[in-house]
């Protein structure tokens, strides 16, 4: 079984001293390293880590903690310059939470209080829903509401029309999606198919390989993914990068290996912890968000080229 969580930092470092701020919680809850990933949100993770930090990283800490709702309009100077500590240590801190960055960091705890409101998971593993909710249908309908608003909060409008402009000018486009995202990456090459978009779409993963060995600099690979670790997908991102084309990703937001190495980088929500048939079904809608979110763009791109030749055509006499 893959790791949960890769750190993309050339050093070793930050996950030692992920280790070391980590090892109390995994004794009294009986748990491994590899786990933790995956059982706590991003709030629980710096909770439970608060004991094990230095002073400076307890006031970062608290303050990310007492301020989560409204950290995303922070940026590291502001929240370094708040703390009382150099903007380095903010750096620092997000890293040993196995962030690139503090940006990285921001985008978790975002997805965090938009989905959870605290560190409390979105879907409860057991019951699915809490007793006196009102029917299923109305339940549902929150939860949906909840991971399409979490899913715009976390894609900045620049990247996604990057994406689109992207699938547009380019001479082919591969899309490739594993486990439940392989229905969302087919609804994605239907779409494509039907704006008249060059695309390849295989199920098996030979062919997948031998899809992208025939790609260049002219061309896209889309890649959907939950998790962002799969060994496979991997593979074919380097593939594809070998050659010059651009890849997207659409994985969740924390690290993972798939999105380190994307050109563009989309983002679906995440489980908060080990993935029900309802956080799935959740998931999936997200990234069903952005593919319609493509398609949407892309018709009304294609409107207005088409408006364009309509009033600078000749007329005839």
């Amino acid at each position: 079984m893959p790791r949960p969580l890769v750190v993309v930092a050339s050093s070793a470092r930050p996950a030692t001293l992920r280790l070391e701020w980590f090892t109390r919680w995994f004794v009294a809850h009986n748990t491994s390293e590899m786990d933790y990933h995956e059982s706590m949100s991003c709030l629980t993770i710096i909770q439970a880590a608060r004991d094990t930090m230095s002073a400076n990283e307890k006031k970062l800490a608290d303050f990310v903690l007492e301020n989560a709702s409204l950290i995303r309009d922070y940026s590291s100077q502001q929240i370094a310059g708040s703390v009382g500590v150099s903007q380095s240590s903010v750096v620092k801190f997000s890293q040993k939470l196995g962030y690139k960055g503090f940006t990285d960091l921001k985008l978790a705890v975002h997805e965090s209080v938009v989905m959870h409101g605290t560190s409390v998971p979105a879907v409860d593993r057991d019951s699915g829903r809490d007793s006196d909710r009102p029917s299923m249908a109305a339940w549902l309908l929150e939860k949906k509401r909840e991971a399409l608003s979490s899913v715009c909060a976390i894609n900045d409008d620049a990247t996604v029309a990057m994406a689109v402009k992207t699938i547009e000018t380019a001479t082919r486009v591969q899309v490739i999606g594993l486990g439940e995202a392989e229905l969302v990456a087919k609804n994605l090459a239907h779409k494509l198919i039907a704006l008249g978009k060059p695309v390849i779409a295989e199920s098996d993963r030979d062919n997948q390989l031998l899809g992208v060995s025939t790609l260049g600099r002219a061309d896209c690979l889309i890649l959907i993914s939950a998790s962002g670790q799969a060994a496979h997908l991997i593979d074919v991102a380097k593939l594809a990068k070998k050659s010059g084309v651009v890849v997207i990703s659409i994985t969740n937001q924390w690290a993972n290996p798939l999105r380190a190495i994307a050109d563009l980088r989309l983002y679906s929500v995440s489980s908060g912890g080990r993935p029900s048939d309802i956080t799935k079904l959740l998931i999936a809608e997200s990234q069903q968000h952005l593919v319609d979110l493509f398609y949407c763009s892309l018709l009304e791109r294609a409107s207005q080229k088409q408006s364009l030749i309509e009033r600078n055509a000749p007329k005839s006499a």
